[in-house]
């Protein structure tokens, strides 16, 4: 039996290590493959499973979310006032339509799921088509009708489908991605949570000391506009304290204070520290991860990662 070399092309002996005619080492490419020999692999890998696809679909609700608020300012400066009511009625066409699109385009599913790295297929694993996508998304209203307990079976094996997958005949998989070995140890979700608290309370003390000084500035015989101008710098050394803690912090080492005791550190993927402009745009994303709740994604990424760090493409490792 012979296989083919992937970078000469030539067929060759399938108990070959090395090719014959260009030594490439087979081991380069096995390392790219996860072997799977676990029987229950269409369970456990196949299907996203529920919590994945409960982060994707936050991030998305977040998402229109956004789009809908903004709509609703538009309307009540041109129209009329809006209510929840107005909200609602725009909110949920806007959803459906989303989803129904970007279920039906090359990625297979929305942005939150692109994310996430898992896709929409029918029973065959192929694309959906906008029908079917739009038949699927209307049916998410009776996961709520039914008090969320037709999206609560999607974390049932094997096949995990919500209801409105039943109803369209749609699965949620796992897209298929080459898995390379990497000698990092990611730092978990519980560690990288207490290192930010400590972080958020230092900022806070440091904050809390520069607003307090005001009876130390009014303590020396300054002229009032020097004691206007001190005022407000208080203010701006707050933002520069808040806006560039962990930017400049995290381009140095790595590590921020907290990091720093919980030992673990932030890097690229390849295990370089970021730089400074790297480091302030995922310091400005972190708005996902608070709000949309990006930060579950590191309980059932591989690598552990929030959205935030899927975006910026970064990771956050133990020492």
């Amino acid at each position: 039996m012979q296989k083919g070399c992937p970078k000469c092309g030539r067929m060759i002996d399938t108990n070959a290590i090395n090719c014959p005619y260009c030594n490439y080492n087979f081991q380069d490419i096995n390392n790219f493959f996860k072997k799977v020999t676990d029987d229950n692999y269409i369970e456990n890998e196949k299907y996203a499973g529920f919590i994945k696809r409960l982060v994707a679909g936050t991030f998305d609700i977040f998402f229109i979310g956004i789009i809908t608020y903004f709509i609703l300012i538009l309307i009540d400066k041109f129209l009329f006032t809006v209510n929840i009511y107005i909200a609602i009625i725009i909110f949920i066409p806007l959803y459906i339509l989303y989803n129904s699109v970007c279920e039906r385009t090359v990625w297979r599913g929305t942005i939150g799921k692109l994310i996430l790295e898992i896709e929409v297929v029918d029973q065959y694993e192929n694309p959906v088509t906008f029908p079917i996508a739009f038949k699927r998304n209307i049916a998410k209203m009776l996961n709520v009708l039914t008090l969320g307990i037709g999206f609560i079976i999607s974390a049932v094996p094997p096949e995990k489908q919500a209801l409105s997958d039943k109803i369209a005949h749609t699965f949620v998989i796992n897209k298929l991605v080459m898995h390379q070995t990497n000698d990092l140890n990611f730092a978990s979700p519980i560690k990288r949570f207490v290192a930010f608290i400590i972080d958020v309370l230092i900022i806070n003390l440091i904050c809390y000391g520069l607003l307090s000084a005001d009876k130390l500035i009014h303590s020396f015989n300054f002229t009032q506009d020097i004691i206007n101008i001190l005022s407000d710098a208080r203010y701006i050394l707050c933002l520069v304290v808040i806006f560039f803690y962990f930017p400049f912090a995290e381009s140095r080492t790595g590590s921020t204070m907290g990091k720093g005791m919980m030992h673990i550190k932030t890097t690229k993927l390849n295990g370089e520290i970021q730089g400074f402009i790297g480091s302030f745009i995922r310091q400005l994303i972190l708005i996902i991860d608070i709000f949309a709740l990006g930060f579950l994604a590191s309980f059932v990424t591989e690598k552990k990662q929030t959205v935030k760090d899927i975006l910026t493409r970064t990771v956050v490792i133990d020492k």
